[in-house]
């Protein structure tokens, strides 16, 4: 049964549903600027937990922005958001309060917290609904992608140097949300869903699993061919 809440519960669950994401993580916020303990528990979560924020008020506040870059946190405005929601692959908050620090402190809010387990219907709506936003928002951001693109004799040459090193980080090879580097699992939790509707290995998507760089990746060849050649005898791949 869902549960209501005041400023005090809302700030509490929010810190758990953070704190709990395994799978993934959404973030719906018009306003971003989140407090040191949101930080903290943010910078805490392993790349295998996909993290995307959703924005729509203002430009993200260039602190913020660098911050949600730094954790490789992907980001994206909607016009005319007003809905505040976070949640993760087990609870939904639906709340009036913004993802800011002075509401989260100071103003009076109220919320309702949504269990999978208990509203399994009511869940799965809030989720496709955070879903569809996540679609139809902009002006998506990552750490990786505010890298500059290598050319290809520098990507070679990179490929060489630290051969064989096992990278702990990798890319969702169809939306590059950032995750635990496996090129048996190349996919984060929703593309993965998304996918297995027909689990073709051969269809092809945007991105290098392993460097985010464009490239029409597959599950059996989710590296592109300088990554390949670089970690094809440290990472075990999917066959045909």
């Amino acid at each position: 049964m869902a549960e209501f809440l005041t400023r005090k519960g809302i700030v509490y669950h929010l810190d758990r549903i953070i704190e709990e994401a395994d799978k993934e993580l959404i973030l719906i916020s018009p306003y971003i600027k989140a407090d040191d303990e949101t930080k903290s528990l943010l910078k805490n979560k392993t790349r295998s937990t996909a993290i995307h924020v959703i924005y729509g008020k203002s430009e993200l506040n260039p602190k913020e922005k660098a911050f949600l870059d730094s954790l490789g946190i992907r980001a994206s405005f909607l016009k005319n958001l007003h809905a505040k929601c976070y949640l993760n692959e087990n609870e939904a908050l639906l709340t009036s309060m913004n993802l800011y620090q002075f509401s989260q402190e100071n103003n009076e809010e109220m919320g309702i917290l949504v269990s999978r387990q208990d509203d399994a219907e009511l869940y799965e709506d809030i989720y496709q609904r955070a879903n569809r936003w996540k679609s139809e928002s902009s002006e998506l951001y990552a750490a990786s992608a505010a890298r500059p693109k290598l050319k290809v004799a520098e990507t070679q040459a990179k490929a060489t140097y630290n051969a064989g090193q096992k990278p702990s980080r990798g890319f969702c090879i169809r939306c590059k949300a950032t995750l635990a580097a496996n090129p048996k699992k190349p996919y984060c939790a929703t593309c993965y869903e998304s996918w297995s509707r027909y689990s073709k290995k051969t269809y092809k998507e945007k991105h290098c699993h392993t460097c985010g760089q464009k490239h029409s990746a597959t599950l059996l060849k989710p590296l592109c061919r300088a990554c390949h050649a670089k970690y094809k005898d440290v990472f075990e791949f999917v066959t045909s």
